[in-house]
């Protein structure tokens, strides 16, 4: 997967702040390079497979989203979907249906994204899955 996929954490059908403490414990086993705060950084997965992200750099309401790109297929997906669950986070991927982990996360999305949002098991394979129908 070589688009950009989105992680953001909706409130009330608002923007609200993703915990980047929390992405930088989850994510620190696997950085190869840069470094797990804002910025770029470069993860190797178990099974070899990479990803890399984007952490922008916090504005007022502080960090709101994530980017995912070159997401090897595997264990990378397994890391996106996890760091999904850890930060109660949205996967939206560029042109795809917003893939949710619990049913009731649906209604802090913005309306939008409401209907056609997809709910997953918080896998790479549920992600990839996901991603083929949407």
């Amino acid at each position: 997967m070589s688009a950009e996929t989105f992680l953001f954490r909706f409130v009330d059908g608002e923007l609200a702040a993703l915990d980047v403490e929390r992405f930088r414990r989850v994510v620190e086993p696997y950085v190869v390079a840069g470094a797990p705060d804002l910025g770029e950084v470069l993860l190797r997965a178990e099974d070899g497979g990479t990803a890399e992200f984007s952490v922008p750099a916090d504005g007022a309401g502080g960090v709101t989203s994530l980017t995912a790109t070159h997401l090897s297929t595997g264990a990378a997906l397994d890391l996106l979907a996890r760091l999904a669950e850890e930060l109660g986070a949205v996967i939206l991927p560029v042109g795809g249906a917003a893939l949710i982990l619990h049913e009731d996360g649906r209604r802090h999305l913005p309306p939008g994204l409401r209907e056609e949002a997809i709910v997953i098991a918080p896998t790479g394979a549920a992600v990839t899955e996901a991603i083929a129908r949407s």
